[in-house]
């Protein structure tokens, strides 16, 4: 072989290792740069995601607080009107009475929409007995003979007095879905407000 020919093939390979060095570093730079956007495609996704969770947490946490608040001022206020009746005159009360339910049924509407199964469940037990609070007081309202109004009247007072501890059960399991705790506490009972036909079947 020549010693032009050689340095001909020399020439060729030098030329080539320099092209392919150039066609391996462009092969590289892409892979790294679609590995950079596929890592930065998954954090954007990531991001995201907790974003919609969080925004999904902030709108259960509004509905929850409006719920526990109308629930807590409709009893409340039924209370409130009970001692008046005992008392004598309770016009304003009857009057808060009916505000506060209207607001606590609009509160319901929304939590059926947006509330968990779970919450819904219990908080329904509690819906049911200031339901049959408010239908009693309606009645004693109208009761004419003041010693039965008394003693009714007291049933009533009972009744609310015990929807306290239900409304509590139901403010730890909300508590724990809007992540303002990280467990239930010991009394948590997920068949509170339960009628006592039912607990016997569990």
């Amino acid at each position: 072989m020549s010693g032009a020919t050689l340095s001909l093939i020399v020439a060729i390979v030098g030329v080539g290792g320099t092209l392919a060095s150039a066609v391996i570093t462009q092969v590289l730079a892409q892979r790294a740069e679609s590995q950079r956007l596929e890592r930065e495609e998954r954090v954007r996704l990531a991001e995201q995601r907790a974003s919609e969770d969080q925004r999904k947490v902030d709108q259960l946490r509004d509905c929850y607080v409006q719920l526990n608040a109308r629930d807590r001022h409709y009893r409340d206020a039924m209370l409130a009107y009970a001692y008046a009746l005992k008392s004598g005159s309770a016009e304003a009360e009857a009057t808060e009475v009916s505000s506060a339910r209207r607001a606590q049924r609009d509160a319901r509407a929304e939590a059926q929409l947006i509330a968990s199964d779970a919450v819904l469940e219990i908080e329904s037990r509690v819906n049911a007995q200031l339901t049959i609070a408010y239908r009693r007081l309606m009645e004693v309202a109208g009761e004419p003979d003041s010693s039965t109004r008394e003693a009714r009247l007291n049933q009533v007072i009972d009744l609310l007095d015990s929807i306290i501890s239900q409304q509590g059960h139901v403010r730890a399991l909300m508590r724990l879905e809007v992540r303002a705790t990280e467990e239930l506490p010991d009394w948590y009972n997920p068949e509170i407000g339960l009628p006592q036909h039912q607990l016997a079947d569990h």
